[in-house]
């Protein structure tokens, strides 16, 4: 059908092809990235429990020792809870 086509047109028909095929992959991977349950929400989850477990222990260093401790309990519950509602929260979404 297109094997006469001048080298441009030709050229042209080959480009369109495969620039349509590479957006239906890129689409199919965005949409197999909902099947791991919004990533942004499980990064927003653990992002916040490593920010707290950096910052709650510092700032009770300011303060001291014994703030420093509690901060630390602190940022780590918050860091395994950040974890823990992520991984839940994505297990349920492949599950629906």
């Amino acid at each position: 059908d297109h094997a006469f086509e001048a080298p441009d047109a030709l050229l042209r028909i080959v480009t369109a092809h495969y620039s349509s095929q590479l957006t239906k992959q890129i689409f199919g991977i965005i949409g197999s990235l909902a099947i791991l349950g919004a990533p942004a929400d499980f990064f927003s989850n653990v992002g916040t429990g490593v920010r707290d477990f950096f910052y709650e222990p510092i700032n009770g260093l300011v303060h001291g020792p014994e703030q420093f401790i509690e901060g630390l309990e602190v940022g780590t519950q918050s860091l395994a809870r950040g974890v823990f509602v992520g991984v839940v929260r994505g297990a349920a979404n492949v599950t629906e």
